[in-house]
């Protein structure tokens, strides 16, 4: 078959040779389907490697004669070879017998010397070593990339499939609409001159449609496909409140760089290993050392063209606190400095006055280009988008009035539509509503609060407020009903379907979700539903709604109702979360291995304990704690162990420790607390970083029962499951924790100062662990150690015996250190102290007091003389070893 396929001319190019020679093998193999014996699959086995060398040779180069040599030998052995071929096939038609077996016999020959060829010159040439370190270098850029962590939510094009995932909803401007603005933006983005500059700052007031711009521009700039486009988009970042992810400032850079690398080569390749160091860092370092430094070695390579991308960043004002204005001046204040020629940047947000002064006082004013929405060309662009929505009342009086009453506000003009046209109301129903809107009059002032707050107040008057009555109890009980729904959703940590609400707000009543699917109705012109979770259209309404002087009557109170919340939550899981939830028979499989562990889960886990289980701690973080001290108490007895089970079920294990150690910091004013809080984290890492994590009851029967720690809490969940093994005596030397590696470890080191256990590891990549609660002495006879216990304690590093207790610290030890000459011992603790030991009989010397926070570093200078602290205070104090006092 293979002779029959050969083309009649001898070809003498060894490349369109060694293609043809795999492409005829390959379609026989699938004409046959595998219908082939031991020669045959010889002959197979010989193309496969052919064409992975044909592969690796694409961007190869010989390395001087010797390896030129191999690979003249190596083609004109397949032009050689490919002749014998081609004469072959005259023989075989000669005979008239195709495939003899004769054939099959000289065709294996001439294969196998085609493959002794290729095996010279891939040893001569190490063009397998080419090939292995191509592969590293495609996981590990891989690897790295996805080490960015970028969030997905945060593109203008995400729109996901699947009833368990979220949604934003994004749209371009109506045809017609907003022509100047888009055409300013866009020839400034084309702009290609050295005077053109590197950022436009798109500034307005909530609601004046910002957004709708920004998504326009990125699909304008995804392909630029218009022939006068001289720029692409590289990044974006869309910020919104509605997700965690999608709200952090620490998100924006390094999504931002995701994107660009997979755009852009050259950025790709410049991202280097210290660059990844910045990932958990702040947003400053992050835009220094994941964008600026590494777009600054785009520049200085040698291209002949260097490439011109466009970034996005859209509503920073929608970053957690002061973040979104931190990072544009960061943003601005990098601009400024270093020119990143290449890149230019649309950034929008609301109107921010300090920025503004900030950017005046800059010397250079010519790399940013500041505008206002422009509210004067707005009213004929909102003409344009009522007449297309509102058809029945195309270039009616009506749509006049809405004109001017919304003042340049696109959201005003998007919350009318949504308002009078989504239940399918007929035309008088409909006129009715607009006349209702147009009635409630036109505030003296046009600006964006007062505006949206008539247009608001007048949706909420609709829709709840008709259930507001001071003389009917039952109808003012129907109103707070409808008002903690609201508030609910506009609460809630992420976006929660209406079943969630419903079992948050009311557990007891099934019926209660009516209700709340009535609420979410009648809001339509607020809020929407997307993939069964909820949604507020815009940020101008939960401002509002979290305005007493604006909401009145309609106002969220947020440390009250997340107080509410939180009461919910823990009524929720205790009554929801129980021992053994998944009814898992047997401690001996591990949970991948349990084929009916997923459907046990969905049946047993409901979705408003899934949220309560993840949020329960934000809200908390939100609320009083103080009126709560009473539940967190009896949480922590006994569900916290429940809870951990059903996180480890839920595949959220990792959480645990970070959400235990969140709780604490809440209530730092209740020591009991705070230290069962602590200890209670500890254990949650315990078992978390443990191999009892991959099998859910070895939480109890392992990790509960070799837990070391002895006070009350740890007593008291002991005493509830007395069946688990005890232990009489413990011996040190045995893990505390296993940290899994993505392969294996070919080498370990601890740094010298003891903070920091650094490993190898074989896929490339090096790892840095944080070690700072433990230290060795200099000749490594001994190991200090720190705990949430409050104790520092003292072992013998060969045998793991306890040498010493060392009691004196009234909170978490967080760091410990030797001198060097091994006689005394330095602590930091959460405390605020810095507490100094005789190593050798375990005698407090010396409490250096004057950290007004955590102290989380200590550290002795090589010749004992002083004493270095660090602390959360944002203060490195210098201390006198001998007398204690502070020298700096």
């Amino acid at each position: 078959m293979l002779l029959k396929r050969l083309p009649d001319a001898i070809d003498t190019n060894p490349v369109r040779i060694a293609s043809n020679i795999i492409r005829i093998v390959l379609e026989i193999n699938d004409t046959v389907r595998g219908n082939i014996d031991a020669v045959e699959k010889r002959i197979l086995s010989t193309v496969d490697q052919l064409r992975a060398l044909e592969e690796v040779r694409d961007g190869w180069t010989p390395n001087g004669d010797k390896e030129m040599r191999a690979v003249e030998l190596f083609e004109s052995t397949l032009i050689k070879e490919y002749a014998n071929l081609i004469k072959l096939k005259e023989q075989s038609l000669i005979r008239k017998i195709a495939d003899h077996e004769e054939d099959k016999g000289e065709i294996a020959e001439i294969f196998q010397r085609i493959n002794q060829a290729r095996e010279q010159l891939v040893v001569v040439t190490g063009l397998i070593v080419h090939q292995i370190a191509l592969e590293i270098r495609e996981d590990v850029a891989r690897l790295l990339l996805e080490r960015l962590e970028a969030a997905h939510s945060a593109d203008h094009k995400y729109e996901p499939e699947g009833e368990d995932q979220q949604s934003l909803r994004r749209t371009v401007c109506t045809p017609g609409t907003r022509v100047r603005i888009l055409g300013d933006i866009t020839r400034w983005a084309n702009d290609t001159s050295s005077e053109s500059q590197s950022i436009y700052w798109l500034v307005g007031q909530g609601g004046s449609g910002k957004t709708t711009i920004a998504h326009t521009i990125a699909r304008r700039f995804e392909f630029a496909q218009d022939a006068d486009d001289t720029i692409i988009l590289g990044g974006n970042f869309f910020c919104s409140r509605h997700f965690k992810e999608t709200r952090s400032a620490t998100r924006i850079v390094r999504t931002i760089a995701y994107h660009l690398a997979l755009r852009c080569k050259p950025f790709a390749d410049s991202l280097d290993h210290k660059s990844f160091d910045a990932v958990h860092q702040n947003a400053r370092t992050q835009l220094q050392c994941l964008l600026v430094d590494p777009w600054k070695r785009v520049q200085s390579a040698e291209l002949s063209k260097v490439p011109r991308f466009l970034v996005i960043i859209d509503a920073l004002d929608e970053i957690d606190g002061e973040g979104g204005s931190e990072f544009l001046r960061d943003l601005l204040d990098s601009i400024d400095k270093h020119r990143l020629r290449g890149l230019k940047f649309f950034a929008t947000s609301r109107p921010d006055q300090n920025l503004v002064k900030h950017l005046q006082s800059c010397q250079d004013k010519k790399f940013y280009h500041l505008r206002q929405v422009p509210v004067e060309e707005a009213d004929a662009d909102i003409i344009a988008y009522l007449n297309a929505e509102l058809p029945r009342f195309r270039n009616t009086p009506e749509i006049k009035k809405l004109v001017e009453q919304a003042a340049g506000l696109f959201i005003y003009a998007a919350t009318v539509v949504r308002y009078s046209s989504k239940l399918k109301y007929s035309h008088s129903e409909q006129k009715g509503l607009i006349s209702r809107l147009i009635k409630s009059g036109i505030p003296q002032s046009t600006k964006e609060t007062p505006l949206l707050n008539k247009l608001y107040q007048q949706v909420l008057s609709d829709t709840i407020g008709q259930f507001m009555d001071d003389n009917d109890e039952d109808e003012n009980i129907n109103f707070k009903h409808r008002l903690k729904i609201l508030h609910t959703f506009l609460c809630s940590a992420e976006p929660i379907s209406i079943n969630v609400v419903a079992n948050l707000i009311s557990p007891s009543e099934p019926e209660f979700i009516e209700t709340v699917a009535h609420v979410l109705a009648s809001l339509h012109a607020v809020l929407y539903s997307e993939n069964d979770k909820v949604f507020s259209y815009h940020k101008s309404f939960t401002d509002f709604i979290f305005n007493e002087n604006r909401a009145q009557e309609f106002w969220c109170n947020p440390p009250q109702f997340h107080l509410l919340l939180s009461r919910n939550c823990f009524d929720i899981m205790n009554s929801e979360l129980r021992f053994n939830i998944a009814n898992i028979q047997s401690s001996f499989l591990l949970d991948h291995d349990n084929a009916a562990l997923p459907d046990a889960i969905k049946q047993n886990i409901s979705s408003v304990l899934i949220y309560t289980c993840h949020n329960w701690v934000y809200h908390l973080s939100l609320a009083d704690s103080n009126q709560l001290a009473d539940t967190l108490t009896n949480f922590l007895k006994l569900p916290v162990l429940f809870w951990i089970e059903a996180m480890n079920l839920m595949g959220s294990r990792g959480l645990c420790e970070y959400m235990l150690r969140g709780a604490r910091k809440v209530v730092m004013n209740n020591t009991p607390l705070e230290v069962e809080f602590a200890e209670a984290a500890s254990f949650a890492l315990y078992f978390s970083g443990s191999a009892a994590s991959l099998s859910t009851p070895h939480l109890y029967i392992s990790s509960l029962a070799t837990w070391h720690m002895t006070s009350g809490l740890s007593r008291g969940w002991k005493t509830h499951f007395p069946r688990i093994p005890k232990f009489v005596h413990s011996a040190g030397g045995a893990a505390l924790m296993t940290i899994t590696t993505a392969s294996p470890v070919n080498t370990i080191a601890l740094s010298s100062n003891g903070k920091y256990l650094v490993s190898g590891l074989d896929d490339g990549t090096v790892r840095v662990w944080d070690a700072s609660t433990v230290a060795f002495s200099s000749d490594n006879k001994r190991i200090v150690s720190g705990s949430a216990d409050r104790t520092v304690r003292v072992w013998d590093a060969s045998t793991g015996e306890e040498l010493k207790v060392l009691q004196g610290h009234g909170n978490y030890v967080r760091s410990v250190a030797f001198s060097s000459d091994n006689k005394q011992i330095v602590s930091g603790s959460d405390d605020k102290t810095v507490r100094v030991w005789d190593a050798s009989t375990g005698e407090e010397l010396k409490v250096l007091e004057g950290h007004g926070d955590y102290v989380r570093s200590v550290a002795f200078s090589s010749d004992n003389m002083w004493i270095v602290s660090g602390s959360d205070d944002k203060m490195v104090r210098v201390w006198d070893a001998l007398t204690g006092e502070e020298l700096k």
